[in-house]
């Protein structure tokens, strides 16, 4: 959906003379996880928009709030107004349900007028002005029809088909609907020089492939998962320099997360052209291709808020992406001890907050935690990453598909030592309009004095196993009803983790009467008292839960309950590990850590972090106005910590600098900025 001048109009159809963007706004109401239904996609009725991600505001904060979506519906026939249960949407609309925000700066629908089919060569793009080209033997190619571009083949001589459009961006990221038929016979073609200069990617029964097609040879680089047959799949493919990544999500079955399909890394020697596409071989018309763009999934959350407007007969939306959801998480859990990278670490936090593997990405990170046992224990798992991302230096916030990230300090450091920064990724932003790339309307700096530190000192803990122990006993008598059951958390205060829980045992552990005084009959034996396992409970760390059962016949009293366990480790002692001028600390920063153990590790980390932010590096918020071409592909393409260049006769701005946070503004008038968040490189 393009911007455009009617103030009451969506966001979608504008003028030609916009150079526009489309906004696509997916909202999965009946909450299954299957986005190929016609409520779904509500691009249509989007009035308005804003969405933010990633470290945002001056000075740049340490950490990266929870990416958000605000949106605002036009609600004349109140559909998205909650407890309408007879409009269109019904009892759907409700917090929770998954919102997908996607944009495009390049688009072809492949609608059609009329009853026939057109031929896709020289085909203008519905947005943007490029134009298809089909290089293959005449009588093969491609045809639209009805929304669908589809294989057709002449009889001689054989040729396989390339339908190309020309993006402008080697490393473009593409988005389109595909559905396989064929067994690798179909899929799309990326830095396409020819037809047998270029990467490909074919969609087979077993396997999705990435290949090189150089000349006559043909060489796999990588090969992942394969797309269900006869399916229509909305697919992202997402490029660097040396990597293709593919996303899919299956529109006509439950796939509430969508996946990975195929990621390559290391991809040597590929071509450098801004030209990609459809591809298709010599005889495959089964396949299908349906609407191609040039952008990427921005966000994917859930929403937090409705809100309609009567007078107005709009409704405001708010959704937050998973990060929102970790800080309601509260964990008590264990780690296992041994050595364990940041990573691994963050991932255990992860998964214990019952996000799935696909739902974060995380660099491996330093070796952290080399000792016992540790518990994460009454803590948000928000705050126990905040903790982690402190010891590792590294950055925690979320990808372009709502996954968290865990960006290790090694990357930052990498790209502030490489010795040719003409090999970054960059963007360049002019001052000024007349710029032939992108250009910022307004731009405010910070010195960057307030993230600066003199000084970090790193202070850990050492733990010894002090070997079997009680870890809890019950404090007061416990009352349970015949033929019921209670729970207890039995949580030791003593020790920072706890194994080799024992399950205890009747007259031995505990003990219960027919009274509260514990004078009457001893009905111990009616009691049964169960250990349940951390994935039953979701309880570990420094304790665990009890299922207490009363099979008797009347009301039982536990008088004594205790927890024992085989390994229970303790703080042994404190130490710690200083960065910088020991006569400057009250000026630096002290981290408590919670999951480094030993003295090189500490060490490790604490000149990690002052080699970092012992230097002033300035901060920069610039604006871009989204009426531009080169904004809209910067915008677009902009990802967290990409280079951006920044031209400017302001003293102190122009340089290399690392993008932090990003925020996008739209309306139906057909206004539209983002706004940038960089610290210098």
């Amino acid at each position: 959906m393009t911007m455009n001048t009617d103030a009451i109009s969506p966001l979608s159809g504008g003028p030609a003379s916009l150079p526009a963007l489309r906004w696509q706004v997916w909202i999965n109401w009946a909450g299954d996880g299957i986005w190929g239904t016609e409520d779904v996609d509500i691009s249509d009725d989007v009035l308005g928009l804003r969405w933010d991600w990633g470290r945002r505001g001056l000075p740049v904060p340490e950490f990266a709030a929870p990416a958000s979506l605000e949106l605002t519906l036009g609600n004349s026939d109140h559909r998205y107004t909650p407890g309408n249960d007879d409009g269109p949407l019904g009892t759907n609309v409700r917090p929770g349900r998954e919102v997908r925000l996607r944009v495009s700066r390049l688009q072809d629908d492949f609608a059609t007028v009329g009853v026939g089919s057109d031929d896709l060569d020289q085909r203008p793009a519905t947005l943007g002005d490029a134009r298809w080209e089909v290089t293959a033997t005449a009588g093969n190619g491609f045809a639209v029809l009805d929304g669908e571009a589809r294989g057709t083949a002449g009889s001689f001589p054989p040729s396989d088909a390339v339908a190309l459009l020309d993006t402008g961006d080697a490393t473009a990221t593409l988005t389109a609907r595909y559905r396989r038929t064929t067994n690798g016979q179909g899929g799309f073609v990326l830095r396409c020089v020819a037809t047998n200069d270029c990467l490909r990617l074919r969609f087979g029964h077993a396997s999705t492939v990435l290949e090189r097609v150089s000349g006559r040879i043909t060489t796999r680089l990588a090969s992942g998962s394969a797309l269900a047959p006869e399916t229509w799949h909305e697919l992202e493919i997402e490029q660097t320099a040396d990597s293709v990544r593919v996303h899919a999500i299956n529109l006509e079955a439950s796939d509430p997360v969508g996946r990975t399909v195929l990621a390559a890394n290391g991809i040597a020697d590929a071509p450098v052209s801004g030209r990609h596409g459809l591809w298709h071989s010599f005889r495959n018309t089964a396949d299908r291709w349906g609407d191609f763009g040039v952008g990427r999934w921005l966000f994917r959350g859930q929403v937090t808020a409705i809100s309609p407007d009567y007078a107005d007969g709009t409704c405001r939306i708010e959704a937050a992406d998973v990060m929102q959801r970790l800080s309601s998480v509260r964990l008590r859990r264990a780690l296992p001890g041994g050595p364990m990278r940041s990573g691994d670490v963050a991932a255990s936090i992860l998964a214990w907050s019952g996000l799935a593997p696909g739902e974060h990405r995380l660099d491996s990170g330093r070796v952290l935690l080399t000792g016992g046992a540790r518990s994460v224990w009454e803590v948000s798992a928000a705050r126990a990453l905040r903790r982690l991302q402190r010891e590792e230096h590294g950055l925690i916030y979320t990808d372009g598909h709502g996954r968290v990230l865990l960006e290790s300090s090694a990357l930052r450091s990498g790209i502030r030592a490489h010795n040719d920064p003409a090999s970054l990724a960059r963007t360049a932003v002019a001052d000024t309009a007349d710029a032939t790339g992108p250009y910022a309307s307004n731009l405010r700096r910070d010195d960057g004095a307030s993230a600066t530190e003199d000084a970090v000192v790193f202070r850990y803990q050492r733990l010894v196993d002090e070997g079997p122990q009680r870890v809890w006993n019950l404090n007061e008598p416990l009352a349970i009803d015949a033929g019921q059951e209670r729970l207890a958390l039995a949580a030791s205060e003593a020790w920072e983790a706890i194994e080799g829980v024992q399950t205890p045992v009747s007259q031995t552990d505990y003990t219960a009467t027919d009274d509260a005084a514990g004078t009457g009959s001893d009905v111990t034996d009616d009691i049964t008292v169960e250990l349940l396992s951390e994935a039953a409970s979701g309880i570990g760390g420094r304790g665990r839960m009890l299922r207490i059962r009363n099979n008797g016949m009347g009301r039982a009293y536990v008088q004594s309950l205790r927890l024992s366990a085989d390994h229970c480790w303790r703080a042994e002692s404190t130490t710690a590990h200083r960065a910088g001028d020991a006569d400057a600390s009250a000026a630096g920063t002290l981290v408590n850590c919670r999951y480094i153990d030993n003295y090189a590790a500490a060490q490790a980390g604490a000149e990690a972090r002052l080699g970092e932010r012992s230097v002033r590096r300035a901060q920069v918020e610039a604006s871009l106005p989204l009426f531009a071409g080169a904004n809209a592909r910067a915008v677009v393409e902009g990802r967290l910590s990409d280079v951006v260049e920044l031209r400017a006769d302001a003293p102190g701005i122009s340089g290399a600098w690392l993008l932090e946070g990003a925020e996008i503004a739209a309306g139906s008038g057909g206004e539209g900025a983002a706004r940038w968040w960089l610290t210098e490189v």
